[in-house]
């Protein structure tokens, strides 16, 4: 694991040192910059396999190739006897060490043959020609911006910054969609110029051409496979054995792992399966809040937490985060994006106490996303059915929202993207409404409804839960909540690895009909057959809690100061992007009366804004 950072197209070692030096929570371990004619390449090194010989950059034998990576490569093992046994020299025990080897033998097709969590940079001395990827699923960030002939590209955004001549303007299509969405998607970023590379692409550059962006992978969610005729006993035992290797892939370490624990099926299953695999004990971490009456319903998942811990012999480590200074650990926090980014933080208060043990944590992060477990995949069933149930009466095909008709009635006349839509922050009407008028004119080009309707255009499937998955993780996913796992996570220097994003595992669970990831509204059913085989049913088919920051409670009782004075006139005024009057209703309304999550966000995410322009922008 590291940062990563380089220019195709020109010599600039003295822009890639101050742009490496800028990822160095990223790689605290160690630190180099190579160059040749045409390209500088730079990577800092968080030492986890290889921790001897695994410094970054590394070439082929004749240096005609070079390549850095941020990530880590499941496949490694294989792919390295591979190429001994094809007649490669390896020297070190780097994962790193196969790319220039592969790239030789595969040319940009090598991306095809890698497997696991990544973003690559690969140099063609020979051909003056630069390779860019990201992982399949969009574990790891790449960001790369076009300085005439050059391309400058990064881990974060912030490395970008140090280019020489970058002007920083607001990229004001991507603010639009941050209202919406609580993120910037892809392939945009907050600053004019600077683009992030798309999950499963690779950027093919070469000298004197436009680059190429091109895609390299799909996921199927259409679900017409053998498999999905499969009995259920047969896909809870096939689903272990996949999810089994993959925990035992992100075993490969030489450094001590740790676990997250938060009581909950997908993180309890997962340190499980590693106990099983592990010869000595493993490290668990939990992570709750004081004094907040937003964490009362979280003592089932600590509970159970505790539960496992000792069930499977962990060693374990609890941590209560009190709440105190929140403006500067929200300033904290934002740095880590370099951009406008709303949601739960409480990655980043558990990545800090589970760096202070280890420097590689495994995650359940994923297994919401497949299987279904938002109230957006517990719609799907009810919705498809609503014409059925309307004809016949009967509830039983809306449950289990029979006392909820009214809701289904709304939502039944939209598509997919249109009542996604719903779950906005803002919609487009509030958007215009909030914005300064010349502002607002400016903006009206922009719309994350349509958007949106695009993005589930191109849908595989036609099952209606599995329409709702792909869509959402193939956007939000990867734009938002594993955005949030790497840059929360790296701040403290610690390499988060996700078994239920294992590129098989993804496949198999992806290519399986909706009514086995949901039943009779129980989410995340086939998950839940299969995690029976190690819990007890009072833990698995009680009521999902998890992570969450007692935030609306904070905002309401302990920071009206602070959003006032944040959100005032005068700091406003700062870039005029907002209607001051609107804002201050807002606020008002917010504090006058009884508030909701949605008008909670809103504010949040005026907020976030705000600090981000004073940090980066003032």
């Amino acid at each position: 694991m590291c940062g990563i950072s380089g220019v195709f197209g020109r010599r600039d070692e003295e822009t890639i040192n101050r742009m490496t030096a800028r990822l160095v929570h990223r790689g605290p371990d160690d630190g180099f910059v190579v160059a040749g004619a045409d390209f500088s390449l730079g990577a800092r090194r968080l030492s986890i396999v290889g921790v001897e010989d695994g410094r970054q950059p590394l070439a082929n034998e004749t240096e005609t190739v070079w390549a850095a990576q941020n990530g880590e490569l499941y496949n490694y093992p294989q792919m390295r006897r591979e190429l001994l046994s094809s007649g490669h020299h390896l020297h070190t025990h780097c994962d790193t060490e196969i790319l220039p080897h592969l790239y030789e033998d595969y040319g940009t097709r090598m991306v095809e043959r890698i497997d696991g969590m990544f973003a690559v940079a690969v140099w063609d001395e020979i051909n003056r020609a630069g390779l860019l990827a990201r992982d399949r699923m969009g574990k790891k960030p790449l960001y790369y911006y076009r300085d005439r002939d050059a391309l400058y590209f990064a881990s974060e955004i912030k490395a970008l910054l140090e280019v020489p001549g970058f002007e920083r303007r607001i990229n004001f299509e991507a603010l639009d969609h941050f209202l919406s969405y609580k993120h910037i998607p892809c392939p945009l970023s907050i600053f004019e110029g600077i683009h992030q590379l798309p999950p499963a692409h690779m950027l093919i550059y070469r000298t004197g051409f436009e680059p190429e962006i091109r895609r390299y992978w799909n996921v199927d969610f259409s679900a017409t496979g053998e498999m999905a005729k499969w009995p259920e006993e047969e896909l809870v035992e096939h689903l272990l054995r996949l999810l089994r290797r993959s925990v035992e892939r992100r075993l490969m370490s030489d450094v001590p792992i740790g676990f997250f624990l938060s009581g909950g099926i997908d993180s309890t299953l997962t340190t499980a399966l590693a106990a099983e695999l592990s010869p000595g004990k493993i490290k668990t971490f939990t992570l709750t809040y004081a004094h907040s009456s937003t964490t009362e319903g979280k003592e089932q998942d600590h509970r159970w937490a505790r539960w496992a811990a000792k069930r499977f012999a962990t060693e374990h480590y609890e941590e209560t985060v009190e709440f105190s200074n929140f403006p500067e650990n929200l300033r904290r926090i934002i740095r880590c994006f370099d951009e406008p980014f709303a949601g739960t933080t409480s990655t980043y208060f558990l990545a800090g106490l589970i760096a202070q043990h280890v420097k590689v944590a495994i995650s359940g992060d994923g297994a919401d996303e497949l299987f279904g477990s938002y109230l957006s995949h517990r719609l799907a069933f009810p919705l498809s059915r609503y014409d059925e149930f309307k004809r016949t009466g009967d509830a039983r095909l809306i449950r289990p929202f029979e006392s909820q008709t009214d809701l289904l009635a709304q939502l039944a006349e939209a598509e997919d993207w249109q009542w996604r839509s719903k779950l906005f922050v803002y919609s487009d009407e509030q958007k215009q409404a909030l914005y300064a008028p010349e502002i607002a004119a400016r903006m009206q080009g922009f719309s994350s409804r349509e958007r949106m309707r695009r993005d589930f255009s191109h849908l595989t499937a036609t099952d209606p839960l599995n329409r709702i998955l792909e869509g959402e993780f193939r956007t939000i996913f990867p734009d938002q909540v594993l955005t949030f796992v790497d840059r929360l996570s790296m701040a403290h220097s610690l390499e988060v690895r996700a078994p239920f994003l294992d590129t098989d595992f993804v496949t198999f669970i992806a290519g399986l009909p909706g009514k086995v990831k949901i039943r009779d509204g129980e989410t995340k059913y086939l998950l839940k057959k299969a995690a029976l085989k190690y819990f007890p049913e009072e833990m698995v088919f009680r009521k999902k809690e998890g992570f969450l920051m007692p935030i609306t409670e904070w905002l309401l009782n302990d920071l009206e100061d602070y959003v006032r004075s944040t959100l005032s006139a005068e700091r406003l005024s700062r870039h005029g992007i907002f209607n001051h009057t609107r804002v201050q209703a807002l606020v008002d309304r917010l504090y006058q009366t009884q508030s909701d999550y949605t008008q909670v966000n809103m504010i949040l995410s005026l907020i976030i804004f705000q600090e981000w322009y004073d940090l980066y922008m003032s």
